[in-house]
């Protein structure tokens, strides 16, 4: 891979997963750019761009002896640290409108009703977007092209306290005029979604036009 990336950038994804032994040749081949093909005699050069990925922390992991200090060192020249989903709840909506585009089979529109978008977002992913992204695409499936309903979402998902929180959010709400509850529907998702109106009108199943329609009527920005 150092040999195919020459030239490029080369993208390690869990890089705290590396062996000690690899560790050590990595190190060498960060350092000095040169490495012997396995199986080959001679020197190769490599001029990379190098990105790492890990879920771990590599302090904890450097403290325990299960990555090397110096690799660790060398690697962190610019670090960017993306939170869990559960810190970041704002991205669902943004997350389940692509993962929709994904799935969906072709032609079709998904749409997810109040209560699951609400478990949806209650939701901690502990397996993070990866999680959710199969969440999406289990839903798709079982929904047949129809909304997608709290039905459709695994059953541990289901039986957590989120749903109650859920159903106590939007009780009392059927009492309310159509257009009300129509309304506070669209501006929960739109607020959702950081105000991005093309993400809003996908997870809505409306056009962009209709959702601006409603915005100037409700007197949204």
């Amino acid at each position: 891979v150092f040999q195919r990336a020459d030239g490029g950038t080369l993208f390690l994804d869990e890089v705290a997963e590396m062996p000690l032994s690899m560790q050590t040749r990595f190190l060498r081949a960060l350092e000095t750019g040169e490495f012997t093909p396995v199986g080959g005699r001679s020197l190769v050069r490599s001029d990379i761009r190098l990105l790492a990925a890990t879920h771990r922390d590599l302090t904890t992991e450097v403290s325990q002896g299960r990555f090397r200090q110096d690799l660790y060192f060398r690697l962190k020249v610019v670090v960017i640290d993306s939170p869990p989903l559960r810190e970041r709840k704002e991205d669902i909506p943004i997350l389940v409108a692509t993962f929709l585009e994904r799935f969906q089979p072709s032609g079709g529109r998904g749409v997810v009703d109040r209560e699951a978008m609400c478990l949806l977002v209650e939701h901690d992913y502990p397996g993070n977007v990866r999680e959710l992204m199969t969440v999406i695409q289990t839903a798709v499936n079982l929904a047949q092209g129809g909304p997608i309903t709290i039905a459709c979402l695994p059953k541990e998902m289901r039986r957590s306290s989120a749903l109650t929180t859920c159903r106590r959010n939007f009780e009392g709400n059927t009492t309310l005029p159509l257009a009300e509850v129509e309304k506070r529907h669209i501006l929960n998702v739109y607020h959702q979604s950081g105000a991005n109106k093309s993400q809003t009108a996908r997870l809505l199943g409306i056009g962009l036009n209709t959702l601006r329609r409603r915005l100037k009527q409700y007197g949204t920005p």
